[in-house]
């Protein structure tokens, strides 16, 4: 429940969706159209009051019915009665106040969902200026989770609720926006792309989220697709305003046309300590093979590198086919495979090896900027050893490359143990068979 009211049981309203009051974790009954309508006006000011007058205006705003004040007069005295059903008769209210000229909801603007949504969004965005995108992207996640569809959609058409209505989802497509680019400065820009696909769709007219669905697919490997979602946006803006792109769209098209450095994401590098000398004692890591499987040059070159700090002999394939054409004489010891590639992806490649009895039993440890719980459930159940969101640090992917070699020699061992044994028989059955 969003925030809590004055003494007494947590109150919450909702107006991210249909207007909503919670009481004890219970649904309040608010009556009709009307009456939710009166306190949708007090609770988007919260903690204000509202005079009569405007209350009046906000339900009927071209033609009051004579006796407007007294019918918001029983609205208000039907809000206390739900909100606070426990009250002595006489006793005045605490949470639908009287206050001259008109009327205050007393509850902490935290009790309701829009002044949620907004503070979360403020922190979101003064994380993302401060060049934390993971905690930006948190927050204006867990600001997005508030809605439960378009804000004050149960409510009669009437000027103030297309006006608040507007001004809301104007704040939530913002923070959609914000939070595609702490996404996207993580480098989870393959994710991204169906979202963005969808948010372009529904207001073609948006250049910031054109824009950053055209430097998602580029990132992706798909030039031609972020061309397209260009020259779609040019001619959306011609035939519905008469205008060209803007200057950030233009500006992008020319860098995606020239291949531009600057649109490439780069990872954060991981601070990589020193392989572990002789002196380090039985605890020691002992190096293996190790082959890195990503489609991005950037993350294969930087993965490349803090291996081969860590002691490793270090190969590289940019994709899942050319992996599995090397891993059959290759004889490593791990993989390391990103999930998201356009040529044979993540999920694809681990299933081919784990289906090959001459590789199944080599650990996989897949690499993936989207670190959620179906994509960790997936690979676990196609056979993966382990799975290491980006970015990581050092001390992570030594652990991890430990306990995946570990694996891979107790792996050795049994099948040679197990080579023996068969050998051993076929021994005692030939010579059976000579007698």
């Amino acid at each position: 429940m969003i925030g809590a009211a004055a003494e007494g049981p947590l109150i919450g309203f909702r107006v991210l969706g249909g207007v909503e009051a919670w009481r004890g974790g219970e649904r309040v009954e608010l009556g009709g159209p009307k009456q939710r309508a009166a306190l949708a006006s007090l609770v988007l000011r919260a903690g204000r009051v509202v005079s009569l007058e405007q209350l009046i205006d906000d339900l009927w705003p071209a033609d009051p019915p004579a006796r407007a004040a007294a019918t918001v007069q029983v609205f208000v005295s039907n809000l206390r009665r739900a909100l606070e059903p426990d009250r002595p008769r006489g006793a005045p209210a605490t949470v639908l106040v009287t206050a001259a000229p008109g009327y205050r909801l007393a509850v902490d603007p935290a009790a309701v969902d829009a002044h949620a949504f907004a503070r979360l969004v403020d922190e979101g965005r003064a994380a993302l200026t401060g060049d934390d995108p993971e905690r930006a992207a948190e927050l204006l996640a867990r600001a997005a989770e508030l809605w439960r569809g378009p804000a004050l959609a149960d409510l009669p058409d009437a000027p103030f609720v297309r006006v608040e209505a507007a001004r809301l989802d104007e704040l939530r497509l913002g923070a959609a926006e914000d939070r595609a680019d702490a996404e996207l400065a993580l480098g989870r820009h393959t994710a991204l792309v169906p979202e963005l696909e969808r948010r372009v769709h529904t207001h073609p007219l948006r250049e910031r989220s054109r824009a950053q669905l055209m430097l998602a697919l580029y990132r992706c490997g798909r030039q031609a697709d972020a061309l397209g979602t260009y020259r779609e946006g040019r001619r959306v803006l011609r035939d519905e305003l008469g205008l060209d792109p803007g200057t950030r769209l233009r500006e992008l098209e020319q860098a995606v046309l020239r291949h531009d450095p600057g649109l490439i994401w780069e990872p954060p590098r991981p601070v990589v300590l020193p392989a572990a000398g002789p002196s380090a004692g039985p605890g020691a890591d002992e190096p293996g093979r190790v082959l890195v499987v990503d489609d991005s040059g950037t993350n294969r070159r930087m993965l490349v590198a803090a291996l081969t700090e860590l002691g490793h002999e270090v190969h590289a394939a940019e994709n899942g086919r050319r992996a599995l054409e090397l891993l059959p004489d290759g004889g490593f010891d791990v993989v390391l495979l990103d999930l998201l590639m356009p040529v044979l992806d993540g999920y694809t490649t681990l299933a081919a090896i784990k289906a090959d009895p001459a590789l199944d039993h080599l650990p996989v440890i897949m690499v993936s900027a989207v670190p959620d719980l179906e994509s960790v459930v997936r690979c676990i159940e196609l056979g993966a050893t382990d799975y290491l969101p980006k970015p990581f640090s050092a001390a992570v992917l030594r652990a991890r490359m430990r306990s995946s070699l570990t694996l891979k020699r107790l792996r050795d061992r049994e099948r040679a143990e197990l080579a023996a044994l068969r050998s051993e028989v076929d021994r005692v059955r030939g010579g059976a068979d000579r007698r």
